[in-house]
């Protein structure tokens, strides 16, 4: 009998979304970015304000 091979599940998330803390509402949770690369604004998912890297 052979091996069975299983795949693993790769959980994956926009690009654009990263996890950290926000400055305005001090909570950890998803942060998305906003803007072109080297001028990026942030923005709170939970309090859904915008603030600068």
């Amino acid at each position: 009998m052979g091996r069975r091979k299983t795949q693993k599940i790769i959980k994956t998330a926009p690009k654009n979304v990263t996890t950290g803390l926000c400055p305005k509402c001090q909570t950890v949770g998803r942060i998305f970015l906003i803007g072109q690369v080297g001028a990026e604004h942030a923005k709170c998912a939970a309090c859904n304000q915008e603030f600068d890297l």
